[in-house]
């Protein structure tokens, strides 16, 4: 693989667009050459050395610029990536020579275990230099495919500062409310400094030794809160020895405490939130990236993929349109996992959405439809005919965010599903990422035990495409719940899978992971499910992208 295939494929990490339902889905960073990741034995296989050490945290510098003449569209993406144990910063842009900065030889000193990372929309950098007791402010300037960083200054003061949180004040592209929170670990306390051209003004700090409101042991994550694209005063703290999650609101000089929640993971390294609010955290020792929603909700959590995940990062970048001059602080659909650095993990893309779980009907004459919907999406109830796989109505429950919620069912809808005898409440939600998918979750609508429809049906899968996983729904009567089979077909008609039962009378739901009865994964294409039931046969198609 030549060099420059390579960098493409650290450095365009933020580019996949939201073509998948779910929660996280893996998002291959090379497909053409069959990469899911950049790992350590990609590097050594492909450069002959390691790019890093033990990376841990990163942030993206990007603009996409409008034109009314050719080229019509410019997009360019650097990484930054931080290094505490080869004390140093890898940066590089797609197609062009990776890069580090150590900082000597520098004004402000050689960097010493730099961690947390934040940029802003000037393309300044904050690193969480521990090692050196401070902040470093350095700004990136690119030029012809190139960045370089330059150190503008320094925020002393501080004691093993293990991350930073960048806050535009809510107003991007005007100075004058602009913020940096601190987790300020050596002291246990979270800082926030008012942010000039030249240097730093501490306005506010918060915590000492202790455990209940208005204490820390070792706050080791910090993020600023968000809602509609924009950052607010809400302050998101990962304290670790206490194993919860804090947030505050600055107000003014001086900061409140607004709640916290207890979390089970010993460490948090991470923090970072979308442009809704919503809340990642990385815990490397229990394995997992959780999502919260602005209240501290646990929405849904990422196990499978990751190894040990130091950071999880959303990318923001500049829409300038130059037909109109309006400049735009924008979202990408996807996150940056950063894992431990071995030969089979390393740096992975997830494209971002919503999914719907934990779907359940309260019984009685106030009917509500309970369930968490784990990002902004909107939401649509529809009562289906379990038998004929017929829509018998259909309304929008309107926009919604992540969280746990209740939608009644009306009068109406009530009443169309006691006209037939297997009603079928199908609850669907669209990403309301540009271009995000659908994906759905049925639940069968009885008073007690299960419903026996008059004869099978195949209902369809979700999500399709399908990426890690798919469900398969179908109907079965009670007559043939033992014997029916499921069946995944090539684009040949070649069978590669079979569930067999015995399934249950009324709704069954079957997920596929896109491999083959011995457990090998499929490559991407075209498929085909067969529900074999009695002497019906009845067959749909899908397709698996990888």
């Amino acid at each position: 693989m030549r060099r420059t295939i390579l960098l493409n494929i650290l450095l365009t990490l933020v580019a996949a667009p939201p073509l998948h339902a779910g929660t996280f889905q893996p998002t291959p960073i090379a497909p053409d050459l069959g990469l899911d990741a950049l790992t350590r034995g990609v590097a050594r296989s492909q450069l002959n050395r390691d790019v890093f050490s033990d990376p841990w945290s990163t942030v993206t510098i990007g603009s996409v610029d409008l034109y009314s003449v050719y080229p019509y569209v410019e997009s360019r993406t650097f990484q930054i990536v931080s290094d505490p144990r080869w004390n140093r910063l890898v940066i590089g842009e797609a197609g062009n020579s990776l890069t580090a900065y150590d900082g000597k030889g520098q004004t402000l000193g050689a960097l010493a275990q730099p961690r947390g990372l934040a940029v802003d929309e000037r393309n300044r950098v904050y690193v969480a230099d521990a090692g050196n007791d401070r902040v470093l402010v350095l700004e990136a300037r690119t030029e012809f495919g190139d960045v370089t960083l330059a150190p503008l200054y320094e925020i002393r003061g501080l004691n093993d500062p293990h991350d930073v949180a960048y806050s535009d004040g809510g107003t991007p592209f005007v100075s004058g409310d602009d913020v940096l929170y601190v987790a300020d670990t050596g002291r246990n306390r979270v800082v926030a400094f008012a942010l000039g051209n030249a240097g730093a003004r501490q306005i506010a700090a918060i915590g000492e030794l202790g455990g209940g409101p208005g204490h820390f042991a070792g706050p080791m994550a910090i993020a600023a809160g968000r809602a509609s694209g924009g950052t607010l005063d809400d302050v998101y703290v990962a304290d670790a020895h206490s194993r919860r999650i804090v947030r505050l609101r600055l107000a003014g000089d001086r900061f409140q405490w607004i709640s916290d929640v207890r979390d089970d993971a010993d460490l948090v390294t991470s923090l970072d939130t979308d442009v809704w609010g919503n809340l990642y955290a990385a815990a490397p020792n229990r394995g997992t990236i959780t999502k919260f929603n602005p209240d501290l909700v646990r929405v849904a959590e990422l196990r499978e993929g990751v190894s040990r995940p130091r950071s999880f990062d959303l990318p923001f970048v500049n829409l300038t349109d130059h037909r109109t001059g309006q400049v735009q602080r924008v979202a990408k659909a996807n996150g940056l996992s950063v894992d431990e650095w071995s030969d089979a993990s390393g740096m992975r893309l997830w494209t971002l959405g919503a999914d719907v779980t934990g779907l359940s009907m309260t019984d009685g004459a106030a009917s509500e439809a309970r369930f968490t919907l784990t990002d902004r999406a909107d939401v649509s109830v529809e009562i289906v005919d379990a038998s004929s796989g017929e829509s018998l109505s259909r309304r929008s429950a309107g926009s919604m965010n992540a969280g746990v919620w209740a939608i009644p069912l009306s009068d109406q809808e009530r009443s169309v599903a006691a006209s037939v005898s297997a009603p079928m409440l199908r609850l669907s939600a669209a990403s309301s990422y540009p271009g995000g998918a659908t994906t759905s979750a049925q639940l069968a609508l009885h008073s007690s035990g299960a419903i026996s429809p008059s004869r099978a049906s195949l209902l369809g899968n979700s999500p399709n495409p399908a990426v890690a996983f798919t469900r398969i729904s179908f109907m079965l009567p009670e007559s043939e719940a033992g014997s029916a089979s499921l069946r995944v077909l090539d684009a040949s008609g070649r069978q590669v899978r079979i569930f067999r039962g015995p399934f249950s009378t009324g709704l069954n739901q079957v997920t596929w992971g896109g491999t083959d009865d011995q457990g090998h994964d499929l490559p991407a294409g075209m498929y085909f499910y067969r529900l074999i039931a009695g002497t019906r046969s009845l067959t749909r198609k899908l397709a698996l992208v990888r």
